[in-house]
């Protein structure tokens, strides 16, 4: 009889894997976009009318097995097979937080998931023709301005009433205003093209353009304290996007964002 092979003790180890329905509303919930840089992950094949190319992985924040990368030993099984413990990414990504745990911690891709699929949320129902009208920047805004509520439109002050009213800002109430073009949450690799308001406090805006004319420059995002709250598209082509909106039916409220502001988003489907 032949020498038997010396038996590997992680060999019999079942990989807590994640399931088929897992994987479908981690891929939903995404969007297909890859969490850490927005790559779209699935298309369109040309080789048949109803063929698809899937280049998304479902990749475990704590390894499915021992000595797999981030690999918690306090996880139960069914924790580690969970959406809780499911990130989409693109294929690069995928194998980039594998080969390096030190930069990409559990901790962090937790807060990278969370981040894209609220910004994934915000951006649900936003016509296409609202999402493209300026390209992404990696600036904090294209343009700036400061205003007394008192001298917005009736409409447009109508429209950030709630807004006003969370945040006590009477007509005499100045704003900073911010016109970016990515939302405040996505991760700092994500380049979205949609267009956002942002409602920020005048001192802080200020603060920032004194520092950007002393050759400080721009920080790459806003902190989320000095956000009153933000709307789709900019003030000259915001009443577009809204015509848009009521061509499509679609129904917006504001919905409180994780940083604790006011943000008008796509209201959740009901049915």
């Amino acid at each position: 009889m032949g020498r038997q092979a010396p038996r590997n003790p992680y060999s019999g180890r079942r990989r807590d894997n994640f399931d088929k329905s897992t994987v479908a509303a981690l891929a939903k919930r995404s969007a297909f976009q890859c969490a850490i840089c927005s790559a779209i992950t699935v298309g369109a094949s040309a080789e048949a009318p109803n063929a698809v190319i899937n280049v998304g992985v479902a990749a475990h924040i704590a390894a499915a097995s021992p000595r797999g990368p981030r690999y918690d030993s306090s996880m139960t099984p069914i924790q580690r097979s969970s959406i809780e413990n499911a990130i989409w990414l693109c294929q690069t990504h995928a194998k980039l937080i594998d080969d390096d745990c030190a930069e990409w911690t559990s901790e962090r891709l937790h807060h990278i998931k969370r981040d894209h699929e609220q910004s994934v949320r915000l951006l649900i129902g936003i016509p296409q023709k609202a999402a493209t009208l300026r390209p992404a920047v990696p600036s904090i805004a294209q343009e700036y301005a400061f205003v007394v509520i008192r001298a917005l439109t009736p409409a447009y002050k109508a429209i950030l009433t709630p807004m006003l009213q969370d945040r006590n800002l009477g007509d005499d109430s100045e704003v900073g205003i911010l016109m970016i073009g990515s939302p405040m949450n996505g991760p700092k690799m994500a380049k979205r093209e949609t267009p956002w308001t942002v409602f920020v406090k005048p001192t802080w805006l200020r603060w920032v353009l004194q520092g950007h004319g002393a050759g400080f420059g721009l920080p790459g995002e806003v902190p989320p304290d000095q956000i009153y709250g933000q709307i789709p598209g900019w003030p000259d082509t915001f009443f577009e996007f809204l015509a848009a909106i009521v061509e499509t039916g679609t129904t917006f409220e504001w919905q409180r964002s994780l940083a604790g502001y006011l943000v008008l988003a796509q209201s959740p489907s009901r049915a």
